[in-house]
């Protein structure tokens, strides 16, 4: 007797979808399925139960941490923007580098504004430059010309 070959499972179409992560609202109706749909003459063990709560609570949390953890770092970006707006007209002395990425010397330029690009603080110079913030490695108050105007 010969098995049909498109019986096997390597044959057969593939047409689940990849679920993400169980989330904390499907976890808790799966427990709740699981509570309802149980044999009464052999109820669920109550360290099983027990655990499966617990793994509830330990997923919520990190839930609540990771939300947390997002609105903490995006708090933080602004702070060093705002940090950051106080090299409005300072002049710096920044690290430029090659097109490898490779330290390539330094430069000075004044800064005219700072913008906030993705999560980077970019400063744009004077002299049309924009650099990270990153790259900054001094900072000094610009010198300011006497200019004697005969009096």
């Amino acid at each position: 007797m010969k098995i049909d070959e498109s019986l096997y499972l390597t044959k057969q179409p593939t047409n689940q979808t990849k679920q993400s992560d169980l989330g904390k609202d499907e976890f808790l109706k799966l427990l709740m399925a699981q509570l309802k749909h149980q044999d009464p003459l052999d109820p669920m063990d109550d360290k099983q139960f027990i655990s499966q709560m617990a793994t509830f609570s330990q997923l919520e949390q990190s839930i609540n941490m990771s939300e947390t953890m997002k609105v903490l770092t995006n708090q933080q970006s602004q702070s060093n923007f705002l940090a950051y707006s106080n090299l409005i007209n300072k002049e710096i002395t920044y690290a430029v580098y090659d097109s490898t990425g490779e330290y390539a010397g330094k430069e000075t330029g004044r800064v005219q504004s700072v913008s906030f690009t993705g999560n980077d603080v970019m400063l744009k110079l004077s002299n049309e430059d924009k650099i990270a913030a990153s790259q900054v490695m001094e900072i000094t108050q610009p010198t300011h010309e006497v200019i004697d105007d005969g009096e």
